[in-house]
């Protein structure tokens, strides 16, 4: 269990560890773990204890980040890079102590025990505090790497998956956007080609009402009687 963040003695702290070597020793690691990996707990340096119950631990972290914040904060630390590596570190912390994050966060790391125990024929049952083997596999410094090592794998193929389902939302936005695009270029030169033709169209028309507008004289009766038909007599009044 980590040390009460109430109980941690800063000054002394500064003291013993805030010297350059170690400064610049924690700077490459933060900017090292964020080159292959996206799990914060790593980052973090979070207790292995994480990788077996899959509990997170808020005091564990929050220490951890007081205590490396105050190495690698730009007033006190001279590497070049580190604002770089405090930025990563305040967003790694950020996102751990999300616990909306929690359930797909754990989720990777889930993953990557169950499949390290699996392979090393260990029943899940012992990653239980309160299981007896759970004490020998917490110490086995070779099986939390392996774990963490499982986790990067699958970080790097969610980000992968998620780079690729990016990638294919993109090229439909875009094949939409060019579809809506032809769209208007094909409508605006239909309006223009109407409109280029628009007196050629009112000229026909009116030479049409010219000719044919005209109402036909009606026919006399005479005109109506065809050859060898009697003429029909007038109306009597």
């Amino acid at each position: 269990m980590a040390k009460d963040e109430d109980d941690f003695d800063v000054d002394t702290y500064l003291r013993l560890e805030a010297t350059s070597f170690n400064q610049d020793k924690e700077v490459e690691r933060i900017l090292r773990m964020q080159g292959i990996t996206r799990n914060p707990l790593e980052i973090l340096d979070h207790p292995p204890s994480v990788y077996l119950t899959l509990k997170i631990e808020e005091r564990a972290i929050k220490l951890a980040f007081r205590k490396k914040s105050l190495l690698l904060h730009p007033d006190k630390c001279k590497h070049p890079r580190a604002q770089d590596s405090f930025e990563i570190l305040k967003k790694a912390e950020t996102e751990v102590m999300d616990k909306t994050k929690h359930p797909g966060l754990l989720g990777f790391v889930r993953d990557a025990r169950d499949t390290v125990l699996r392979k090393r024929n260990i029943s899940l049952a012992a990653a239980e505090e309160d299981n007896p083997k759970y004490p020998a596999l917490l110490a086995d410094a070779a099986l939390i790497e392996e774990i963490k090592l499982e986790a990067r794998k699958m970080f790097t193929e969610d980000t992968t998956r998620l780079q690729l389902r990016m990638k294919n939302e993109f090229d439909r936005r875009a094949t939409e956007a060019e579809e809506k695009l032809t769209e208007r270029k094909r409508k605006a030169e239909h309006d223009k080609a109407w409109e280029e033709t628009r007196e050629e169209r009112v000229g026909s028309w009116r030479n049409f009402v010219k000719k044919g507008g005209k109402k036909k004289a009606k026919k006399s009766v005479d005109e109506m009687t065809l050859p060898g038909m009697p003429k029909p007599k007038p109306p009597r009044y």
